[in-house]
């Protein structure tokens, strides 16, 4: 296993942004979103975002392994709002009809094929699930829902069909 990621760098305009795909989600480098902004960005930014939407990873930033602060695509577009210009429009164009396709076009490494949450679609309801190894896997206690589900009777329908019938 790597002990750090290799991202995919983007050049506009000649700044770069490094990005990556980790567990199925697009994660930026703050500090390079922050050039394009024409702002720097550092921690005090980050932890204005959600714990979901943040997080250090080992990265090769410019050729040395650094622990570089990124933030998720939510994360990103949320900095392009609160933080953007009307002229930042082409950055959200870009990053949404050039950078995302990209990304997620790359093939995933087996390391970076974690367990990632999922919904499963079951008889009229959905069921959290997590997607792993190209299958999705239901928690123990979900069990007895799902057997429930299958044996349930509709009794409204026997009703109508009895009264139909008397």
């Amino acid at each position: 296993m790597e002990s750090h990621y290799e991202p995919v760098v983007f050049t506009r305009h000649e700044l770069k942004l490094h990005a990556l795909i980790l567990e199925r989600q697009a994660w930026f480098c703050l500090r390079d979103l922050g050039h394009f902004l024409g702002m720097f960005f550092e921690e005090r930014i980050a932890r204005k975002l959600a714990p979901d939407q943040r997080r250090h990873v080992q990265l090769r930033y410019y050729g040395e392994i650094n622990d570089v602060l990124m933030v998720s695509e939510s994360a990103a577009y949320a900095l392009l709002i609160y933080h953007g210009k009307a002229t930042h429009d082409s950055i959200r164009k870009w990053l949404t009809y050039q950078v995302l396709p990209v990304l997620h076009d790359q093939r995933i490494p087996a390391f970076n094929n974690a367990p990632t949450p999922a919904l499963l679609e079951w008889q009229r309801g959905t069921m959290s699930v997590l997607h792993w190894q190209d299958e999705p896997w239901i928690r123990l206690r979900d069990m007895p829902c799902l057997l429930q589900l299958r044996h349930k009777v509709d009794w409204w329908a026997k009703i109508k069909k009895t009264l139909k019938g008397a």
